[in-house]
């Protein structure tokens, strides 16, 4: 009897011993305070599980690791979570690496969490200078099969007397220094340049800004979605806008699309209108 209960004694040590083996041989995730430095430039990626002809380029940020290999890397715009980036900005950030143990199939090995933006300079200042022999909107040299019917304005702005700003549904949207004039990609799937008309060549980067209230011809950041609105109505013009109009009567600015070449892609109108 005693030698059963020995052996059965050993048997459940051994088990446990085995289970616990088994727990501590488990993988893990390995977490880690890393410094990644985000660059004001830009890239392009493609989608690696649907795309292995690199048809459908998609622009993306460029990072590292600050101490590690020097080395850029293409990420998402989304993919470190809680930071929102601006093109034509160059940050440095603490973050909460997660070098998964088992990462998914069709997914990174590793995931970011944002800590803290330790630095946010802006490198590409909001309007750059037009070349001299631009002098007119005629004057402006489009990239080729362009100009193209790619992108519109998502809505005119309605300005009241407080300097609020609303979009055609009444929606207020935010202040003069925040507001963003965002640019649909209306772009036919169909269409059969969808593919060439999809890449880095035919996004607009910058806007040709022409200006009921001015002869001068301005050259702005239009990235991250489209350009911010005051990059095309200048302090000045805002405050003739609210202080001058009169209710219901509007302005309409001349928007010419550009690329990373500042050639032109498509023309665009923005209307503005006293409320």
């Amino acid at each position: 009897m005693k030698v059963c209960l020995s052996a059965l004694l050993i048997c459940l040590l051994s088990t446990m011993g085995m289970v616990s083996c088994t727990d501590d041989d488990e993988p893990k995730d390995k977490v880690m305070e890393v410094t990644v430095l985000v660059s004001e430039n830009t890239d392009i990626m493609y989608p690696p599980l649907f795309d292995e002809n690199k048809q459908h380029p998609t622009e993306c940020m460029l990072i590292k690791e600050e101490g590690v290999d020097g080395i850029w890397r293409t990420m998402d715009f989304a993919a470190i979570e809680g930071f929102t980036y601006e093109k034509g900005h160059r940050y440095k950030l603490r973050a909460r690496k997660t070098v998964l143990a088992n990462p998914p199939a069709d997914g990174s090995a590793w995931k970011y969490e944002l800590i803290e933006v330790v630095e946010d300079k802006e490198i590409t200042g909001p309007e750059l200078p037009v070349e001299d022999t631009v002098k007119s909107e005629a004057d402006i040299v489009y990239e080729e099969l362009c100009p193209i019917e790619k992108y519109s304005v998502s809505s005119p702005q309605f300005i009241d007397g407080s300097g609020k700003i609303y979009n055609s549904t009444g929606g207020e949207r935010p202040s003069y220094k925040n507001c963003r004039i965002y640019l649909d990609n209306t772009l036919d799937p169909t269409a059969p340049d969808w593919v060439k008309f999809s890449s880095t060549t035919y996004m607009a980067r910058y806007a040709y800004v022409f200006s009921p209230l001015s002869e001068q011809i301005r050259l702005v950041v239009a990235s991250g979605g489209g350009p911010m609105l005051k990059y095309i109505v200048t302090e000045e013009d805002f405050r003739h806008v609210t202080l001058t109009l009169k209710k219901g009567e509007r302005l309409t600015y001349v928007l010419v699309l550009a690329n990373a070449y500042k050639k032109g892609i498509q023309r665009l109108e923005l209307t503005v209108e006293r409320i």
